[in-house]
């Protein structure tokens, strides 16, 4: 443990079998992944909120210095995937739309994309999750760590199920995850994300999002990225969707007090899509940024999600994981 912040830390788990990898991708197999349980966060009460008021820690937007880490398309990329502006506005014009299924997985940045497996106690889950460096995976905090334990069997699936088994980039095995305990042992909203470690560096030949922290919301458009399988229809929970979204302040009156929460609307994204990346622009620059993710919704079928507001502590946590020192 170390970064020690008024008792918040950031812990980890490895693998404990040698051979990890190859045995959790004969782990599962297509009849484990269609049987795989689409993993979701229950929405907090009033009573969470409140109670729990005093131990968020997260400031709210624009309270420090903007800080980001640059994106990377694969260098065999020829494709990037539509970002522009027009095609923001064209999506903005219907706020019922919800998410859409991806025209291009296999195009950058949906290539950083992916569905994420992994086994809690005697289940099987299914989630989203999005590469932001070459070895280091984003995804919910409720992914990696739940129900007092950390996930096993976690396996990433790059643009599910876009490639083949033959593929090189079908897909990868975790040797490392890590969170903060204000997550695992508080279960703090604020910081329901997690990050993976995988030795065989996905990113060199998937690509991976940037990240951007401590940026201000109003105003900026994100595209939230996952394999949703409620509502269904029209989800399926075995293809990427998303769905372009704005700041939503709306709904800010039941949530008053829980610091460090946003809310993307335009987004019915429900079960599975937990842990996709909301991607966004920095300065003008394209839409390949992480800049929160999906956590949870108040109520199934609403067109709000919320997620973590990113500060600096995500690339805390980045700088945490990428130390070897630290992944035993």
């Amino acid at each position: 443990m170390v970064n020690n912040r008024d008792q918040n830390e950031v812990v980890g788990s490895g693998s404990e079998r040698n051979g990890v990898a190859a045995a959790e991708e004969e782990y599962w197999t297509p009849e484990r992944r269609a049987a795989a349980r689409p993993i979701s966060a229950a929405a907090p009460s009033r009573e969470e909120i409140t109670s729990r008021a005093e131990r968020i820690v997260a400031p709210p937007p624009e309270a420090a210095q903007i800080g980001h880490l640059a994106p990377s398309p694969p260098s065999a990329e020829q494709n990037r995937g539509s970002s522009g502006t027009a095609e923001i506005s064209s999506k903005l014009q219907d706020l019922t739309a919800g998410g859409n299924l991806v025209p291009s997985p296999l195009s950058y940045p949906y290539t950083t994309c992916g569905q994420l497996f992994f086994t809690q106690g005697d289940q099987d889950f299914s989630g989203s999750a999005s590469m932001v460096a070459p070895n280091i995976l984003l995804t919910a905090g409720h992914c990696v760590f739940n129900g007092g334990a950390w996930s096993q069997n976690v396996t990433f699936y790059p643009s599910y199920p876009s490639r083949s088994p033959s593929d090189p980039a079908y897909s990868f095995s975790y040797s490392y995850e890590a969170a903060w305990t204000a997550w695992t042992q508080n279960s703090n909203r604020a910081y329901d994300y997690g990050m993976v470690w995988i030795d065989n560096a996905p990113g060199r030949l998937l690509g991976w999002l940037g990240m951007l922290w401590n940026a201000n919301v109003f105003d900026r458009t994100w595209d939230a990225v996952g394999y949703p399988a409620t509502p269904d229809p029209p989800f399926t929970g075995n293809a990427m969707y998303e769905t372009i979204g704005t700041f939503d302040s709306n709904l800010y009156d039941f949530f008053e007090l829980l610091v460090g929460i946003v809310g993307l609307g335009n987004d019915n994204m429900e079960h599975g899509s937990s842990g996709g990346p909301w991607i966004t622009d920095f300065n003008g620059s394209p839409r390949e940024y992480a800049n929160g993710l999906q956590s949870f919704h108040i109520h199934d079928g609403d067109f709000t999600e919320y997620g973590p507001y990113f500060t600096s502590d995500v690339k805390v946590l980045y700088d945490w994981i990428s130390n070897p020192a630290n992944r035993h």
